[in-house]
Order: structure tokens, then C-alpha cells, then sequence
């Protein structure tokens, strides 16, 4: 799973080299790691806890970032997660962590508009939470549409987070019982 990862988000980097606000320099060190430029600034969540606004021009700038991206035929599909969206030290938009990114022409065309749809709307869910004006209105009514429809997504989620995260409290409740930490006494 590490190298496909690791492959991901190289391969989607180095396609969407010289959009401004992704990462300029993107190397595969190994098959289990990358190297890319650091982006000074902070998350759009961060931000806001610091009781800061975004301004229009930063999120119209985010958004015509995703279009971009859209453009050369990838999707992010993680861009609702206000942590992978920066205010990078100059005040202008950065997208990271491209793991989930992918080709989305390959897919069916209602699939394809769903993924996209999911990008956009990452844009529209941090202006309607951080906007220092209101999300306009048919940005509004598009946004509540695409969540009205999420909801029905069956993939919620990361299915492989979920699946560690189940073993994790399992492995938890087994090594809690006393059965288990009497055993484990006995052969230390």
C-alpha cells in the first residue's frame, strides 16, 4: 500500500507541475518515499482558529487552482478536508497531500461529475465556513445540492482508516482483558 501511495502522489505532483500553489518540485526518492517543497503557511482550518477570514480573490484564486487541476484531467478528492487547502505565507491558496488524487476521465461521466463536483465543493465549504463574505448564492445552492447527494455516497471515508482504526480499538479491547494480560505475564 506504501508504494502505490507513494506512486499516487508522485505521479499526480508531477502532472500538475506549474500550477501555482502545488508544489513546484516533487522527486521519488525510493518506492516508499517522495521529497517535495515545504509550503510556509498555514491550513484554512488553522487559520480560522486564529480568527482570521479568507478573502473573495483567495477563494476565487482556489477555485480557478481546482479548475486547473480539473483541466489536465486529475481530481484531488480530498479538497473538503479544510487541513489539505493552505494560506501559504504570501496569502495565496496551496493545495497538498495528492494521495487520493486521480485520473478522472477514465471513469463514467456521472462519476466524473461527481468526483469534480467533490473538488469544487471543497472550495465552497471553506467560503461558506471562513469567508469573510457570504458564499454566493448559486455557489450556495450548488453546494447544499452536491451534499444532499453525498449522503448518499456508499464510500464514506477512507476504507482502509476505518479498517485500522476497527483493528486498532480491537487489538485495544482484546490486550485489556484480563485473560490476555495474565497469558502475557506468564511469559514475560
Amino acid at each position: 500500500m506504501g508504494r502505490l501511495s507513494i506512486r499516487q502522489e508522485y505521479a499526480a505532483m508531477s502532472a500538475l507541475q506549474g500550477i501555482e500553489g502545488i508544489t513546484p518540485e516533487c522527486y521519488l526518492l525510493t518506492d516508499y518515499t517522495i521529497a517535495y517543497r515545504y509550503f510556509e503557511g498555514d491550513t484554512l482550518k488553522g487559520y480560522a482558529k486564529k480568527g482570521n477570514q479568507l478573502q473573495p480573490s483567495f477563494l476565487q484564486k482556489l477555485e480557478q487552482m481546482i479548475r486547473e487541476i480539473h483541466a489536465r484531467g486529475w481530481v484531488h478528492l480530498d479538497l473538503r478536508n479544510m487541513e489539505n487547502i493552505l494560506i501559504d505565507e504570501h496569502g495565496q491558496p496551496a493545495i497538498i497531500d495528492f494521495q487520493s488524487c486521480m485520473r478522472w476521465r477514465k471513469f463514467p461521466i456521472w462519476l466524473q461529475k461527481f468526483m469534480r463536483y467533490a473538488d469544487i465543493t471543497g472550495a465552497y465549504k471553506a467560503w461558506a465556513r471562513y469567508g469573510a463574505t457570504e458564499l454566493p448564492k448559486h455557489k450556495q445552492t450548488f453546494l447544499t445540492k452536491y451534499n444532499a447527494t453525498r449522503k448518499l455516497w456508499v464510500f464514506r471515508g477512507y476504507p482502509i482508516h476505518r479498517m485500522n482504526v476497527k483493528l486498532k480499538a480491537f487489538g485495544a479491547s482484546v490486550f485489556s482483558m484480563d485473560l490476555v494480560r495474565g497469558l502475557m505475564e506468564l511469559f514475560r
